[in-house]
């Protein structure tokens, strides 16, 4: 049964059995209000009086004034019912505070069995929250509202804004791959494009085996030899140029450099090629002579003249 303390409204749900046939004081855990709970005979019975009046004041309402009920229907008072009862061994006695007062009971009567909700043992449905067990599932549910300081709070944010920066920043490993093939493909087959813009380049494609030819002409059988004339040492070169390309190729002024074993140049000059323009897959012979070559120049380089020697050349 429930029953609900008539001060704090606090509901309890207790058996029967702790209530006994006689009815049972009781004190409220919360407020500490003391009132008596009835047996759960008697208020059936109380309930059946009750609509027993009801009825004969619903069929005779002209005579509701001057017919009293009789004695037998009348419900006898708390206070006689709380006089009646036996005492219990268990029952706690309550002293009357200052707020509420308590009447005298009479000399023969025993006193009111009263017992605290608290020495009882049953459910409470209203009662202040308890501390959960270990191990009962809520913890983290309690946890939930523990108040946070303001460090723990921003430390968080600031995780949180670092994952999000750096999920933002990568890129999936598909799309890389297929970035790199790409910028891959451009830079071998437009070679010559960037080496025309940008000539540095020339060197890092001879490097990794794709030399890029911008004028489409190519030194072949490239042979050095030394000539005696009139007791003087001449140095003798010779070779071809051959087209590369399908359209007709200006042929520049053509440069000879001679370096010693620490790689410095020595001495350079210069020659022009036997024809200005070479026809596409044509060949041209060319032929140099230089008397009194420097004695510690050991390395001969051969190409064709660009607008940098020209610049370098000018006082």
């Amino acid at each position: 049964m429930q029953i609900a303390c008539p001060k704090c409204s606090t509901a309890y749900q207790i058996a029967a059995q702790a209530i006994g046939a006689s009815g049972r004081t009781v004190r409220c855990v919360r407020c500490q209000n003391v009132w008596y709970v009835p047996s759960p005979g008697i208020i059936p019975a109380a309930m059946e009086a009750t609509a027993s009046e009801t009825a004969d004041t619903v069929s005779h309402p002209a005579s509701r004034q001057h017919v009293s009920p009789p004695e037998s229907h009348r419900q006898p008072p708390p206070e006689t019912s709380l006089r009646s009862r036996p005492p219990s061994a268990d029952a706690t006695p309550i002293a009357p505070t200052g707020d509420e007062a308590s009447p005298e009971p009479d000399a023969g009567s025993p006193p009111d069995e009263r017992i605290a909700l608290s020495d009882i043992s049953i459910p409470l449905t209203d009662a202040p929250p308890l501390a959960p067990e270990p191990g009962d599932g809520i913890e983290g549910a309690a946890l939930d509202h523990t108040p946070e300081d303001i460090e723990r709070v921003a430390e968080r944010r600031r995780i949180r804004a670092a994952a999000r920066r750096k999920n933002r920043r990568r890129m999936p490993l598909p799309f890389v791959i297929v970035f790199l093939l790409f910028v891959s493909g451009a830079l071998i087959g437009l070679r010559k494009d960037i080496v025309r813009h940008v000539p540095q380049m020339a060197s890092f494609y001879s490097k990794i085996g794709l030399p890029v030819n911008l004028r489409g002409l190519v030194f072949n059988d490239v042979k050095i030899g030394n000539e005696t004339h009139d007791g003087v040492p001449v140095l003798v070169v010779e070779g071809v140029i051959a087209s590369t390309v399908g359209i007709p190729v200006d042929v520049p002024r053509i440069r000879f450099s001679l370096r010693n074993p620490a790689g410095a140049e020595v001495y350079s000059w210069t020659a022009q090629p036997a024809q200005p323009v070479l026809e596409p897959g044509d060949t041209m012979p060319f032929r140099t002579r230089l008397a009194s070559p420097p004695a510690d120049g050991q390395d001969l380089q051969v190409r064709f003249f660009t607008k940098r020697d020209a610049a370098g050349s000018a006082p």
